[in-house]
């Protein structure tokens, strides 16, 4: 029975391709933050992510691991009791660890992966944003915001990833409110767009299911007025151009892709600030490469393993 569960969560997982998203909220702004006596405009977040190696399905010897590291600063502006706009700017990082435990004995075509990532195996984005936000509408919240993911090594519109988030927040009853919206991505020779859809529902005092695709899969239960226990699904991805070489993937495309459940402990010290810490079980996916057209993709599926982390919200 679990192992049918897990094979489901995995189904399920890859009918999902989430976008490199830096969430602050589903909807820009909380109303109820924006309206406490002592509003604080600034929100600086942070997380770190450690996916351990996990083996190829259909390379022996060979596994893929990752670490992802990003932090962003929001800015909050109000223009007028009900409209402001949202500033931002941030950073994300990915290590990509592809390890061969006997590349000599391999055929040179099985090779091409981790002689890319053994050749550059460090990613980054340089993270800019300008939306706004209004809550003039009795029980809603919307947003629209533009983001751009730069190459910090290569400051060239075909190097970064642009996106175009709308969204809309409607509080139906004090307990249930519904997500709208859409999600656009393009850049690296390719356009895409995601629905953003859901609700968050708070059974009672102590627990609140969320369900926003495809960003929030989510139960939250509160021991204490500090503490809370989760659990979540999580959906990991980042798509790069990779650097000029000397091999046939040279100035390619990567795309990763990770599906993950995960426990986790949150710690709220004041308002609108947490500590959380979290560990669960990838359920993998796949890694793929492209040309630089983004052509000629050749997908590389591995297996699961166990990941960790940690992120953190501090307002101010």
């Amino acid at each position: 029975m679990l192992k049918l569960f897990f094979h489901l969560l995995t189904l399920a997982g890859q009918l999902i391709s989430t976008p490199i998203y830096i969430i602050h909220d589903a909807c820009g702004i909380d109303k109820e933050a924006y309206e406490a006596p002592q509003p604080r405009p600034f929100s600086l977040q942070m997380q770190y992510l450690q996916i351990e190696n996990a083996d190829f399905k259909k390379l022996p010897h060979q596994s893929l691991g990752l670490c992802q590291s990003d932090a962003s600063l929001l800015f909050t502006l109000p223009l007028t009791p009900q409209f402001g706009l949202l500033l931002s700017t941030g950073y994300v990082g990915v290590d990509i660890h592809w390890d061969h435990t006997q590349p000599s004995e391999e055929d040179p075509k099985s090779l091409l992966g981790y002689a890319t990532f053994q050749d550059k195996s460090y990613y980054n984005y340089l993270m800019f944003s300008l939306g706004a936000y209004t809550v003039s509408l009795t029980n809603w919240q919307w947003s629209v915001v533009f983001s751009s993911f730069l190459d910090p090594e290569n400051l060239e519109i075909g190097y970064g990833l642009y996106q175009a988030v709308l969204s809309g927040k409607y509080q139906a009853t004090p307990q249930l409110s519904a997500i709208f919206g859409v999600i656009n991505e393009t850049g690296l020779h390719q356009e895409k767009a995601w629905p953003l859809l859901g609700a968050s529902y708070k059974l009672n005092d102590q627990l609140t299911i969320n369900c926003i695709y495809p960003l929030n899969f989510s139960l939250e239960y509160k021991c204490t007025s500090v503490c809370n226990f989760g659990t979540a699904y999580r959906l990991t991805r980042f798509r790069k151009k990779l650097p000029k070489n000397n091999l046939s993937s040279s100035e390619g495309i990567f795309e990763y892709q990770g599906r993950e459940i995960e426990g986790n402990i949150k710690l709220t010290p004041w308002p609108g600030s947490f500590i959380k810490a979290f560990y669960g079980w990838s359920l993998g996916k796949d890694i793929s490469l492209a040309d630089s057209h983004n052509n000629q993709s050749t997908s590389y599926p591995f297996k699961t393993s166990i990941f960790f982390g940690g992120s953190a919200v501090v307002t101010f």
